[in-house]
């Protein structure tokens, strides 16, 4: 009884990803799972992008790792990018009738649930949801690889397997040695990992209000929050494909067709959205792009769904709350809807601590990286942060990101960076802030600010 009179989801939630990625590490570092030596930092860091969906890489994931060691890191996307919670309390649900309490908080915590409302029949919308669009993908995939690409097999099967679930879960992860560039002028493929990570990123609570709402006619309109989420979603689509486009008209694209254009720019527009595949190079593109680029890494994927980042909603929010604020009409309201004064106010304190974070972890790796630009650390770690997997790339092994440059403090900021993006600012802060109620109100007096 002592357990649920003191028990801490978010404490929960941390250490179990610590375990995961502890667990995931000393797997990593067997030679088993390796096809030659591997440092237990190397190690950590691997478990720890796969974990925290990142795609971020010091090793080589085709070249460097066996078959076993492959395993092992998709086994860890997968984990990591739904979230144990969500996992375990559907085998709760299969095996007893009635989800306790905890269970309900437990993945309210991971999934970004917003109320317990049909809670069972949301974790239910959860499996309908991965099992539906890692299936289609995988097939789709592996149609290809083994029909148009003739490869084995056993080997379409691995391939189809391994991006259908890395795209999903916006981990980034590819089995494939250049990651997509083999990809660059036959588009079928990026398209349908584009297909998976968007859906993995736009989240699990859209997915379920979208079914009730349009499928099952049990509701009558959608919520706002599957508004906010559609409309900020494809407004960053639309705007990250066009100033790609126009960017790198004349730049990485002037080789490519229209078409080839169009969809590339379009592919480098919701890869950082979390998901972190590429197509071309990123330390090719100019650093104008480059900017764009850390912009869409930092919003990131929406509550509930499989990718990092601030997420798109508390990018909206915290967008429009200094022009509501300088029309007095605070709190804002959204689509004829008020939002609670909680919402707007977490918006805007995971924003700065996760600005605040950056500017930390860019500072002392920039004091320990003297011959890297900073341009390419901030990049970086913004990829980090947003669980991204984009890089500008090594400049010693062009196959894997810039961190196999870093020294083994520079990693270590690396792995905070990509845990404290995954769990959250504020979880992490919840952790070892305990909250405080003050029931005495203070006599207030006016700053000068601004």
């Amino acid at each position: 009884m002592k357990f649920f009179t003191t028990f801490n989801p978010v404490r929960f939630f941390v250490q179990f990803f610590l375990i995961l990625i502890i667990i995931g590490s000393l797997l990593l570092y067997l030679p088993i799972s390796t096809t030659k030596e591997i440092s237990y930092v190397d190690a950590l860091y691997t478990a720890t992008s796969a974990v925290c969906v990142t795609g971020l890489i010091v090793k080589n994931t085709e070249r460097d790792f066996t078959f076993f060691g492959k395993i092992v890191i998709l086994i860890l996307i997968q984990l990591g990018g739904l979230g144990y919670m969500t996992i375990t309390t559907i085998l709760i649900l299969l095996f007893r009738q009635k989800a306790s309490f905890q269970d309900m908080f437990l993945v309210k915590e991971s999934a970004g649930i917003t109320s317990f409302k049909n809670f069972r029949y949301f974790l239910l919308d959860v499996a309908r949801v991965v099992f539906l669009f890692e299936g289609i993908g995988f097939l789709l995939l592996f149609l290809y690889f083994y029909f148009i690409q003739k490869m084995l097999l056993k080997t379409s099967i691995f391939h189809a397997i391994f991006h259908s679930v890395s795209a999903f879960c916006n981990a980034g992860f590819s089995s494939f040695e250049n990651n997509l560039a083999n990809f660059t002028y036959r588009l079928f493929v990026p398209l349908v990992i584009a297909f998976l990570f968007i859906s993995g990123g736009l989240g699990f609570i859209v997915w379920s209000d979208i079914y009730w709402t349009y499928l099952k006619r049990k509701k009558s309109k959608i919520n706002l929050h599957t508004k906010l989420v559609l409309f900020t979603t494809f407004f960053l689509i639309f705007l990250g494909t066009f100033m790609i486009y126009i960017l790198e008209f004349n730049n990485t694209l002037k080789d490519f067709p229209l078409l080839n254009k169009i969809i590339i720019s379009f592919f480098h527009a919701v890869t950082p959205r979390t998901a972190g595949f590429n197509l071309i190079s990123i330390g090719s593109f100019h650093y104008a792009t480059m900017i764009i680029i850390m912009l869409l890494m930092f919003i990131g994927a929406s509550p509930g769904g499989t990718g990092g980042g601030i997420k798109t909603t508390t990018f909206l929010v915290g967008l429009l709350y200094p022009f509501y604020f300088l029309k007095g009409i605070l709190p804002q309201r959204i689509f004829k809807r008020r939002l609670t004064t909680l919402v707007i106010e977490k918006s805007v304190a995971i924003i700065i601590l996760s600005l605040i974070f950056i500017f930390i972890s860019s500072f002392f790796i920039t004091l320990v990286e003297k011959s890297t630009s900073f341009i390419e650390i901030l990049f970086e770690i913004f990829s980090a942060f947003g669980t991204v997997g984009l890089s500008c790339g090594s400049k010693i092994n062009k196959l894997v990101s810039l961190s196999y440059d870093f020294s083994n403090i520079s990693k270590i900021i690396i792995i905070l960076a990509m845990f404290f993006g995954r769990i959250g600012v504020i979880n992490i802060l919840k952790v070892f802030i305990k909250e405080k109620r003050e029931h005495i109100d203070f006599p207030e007096e006016e700053i000068s600010v601004g």
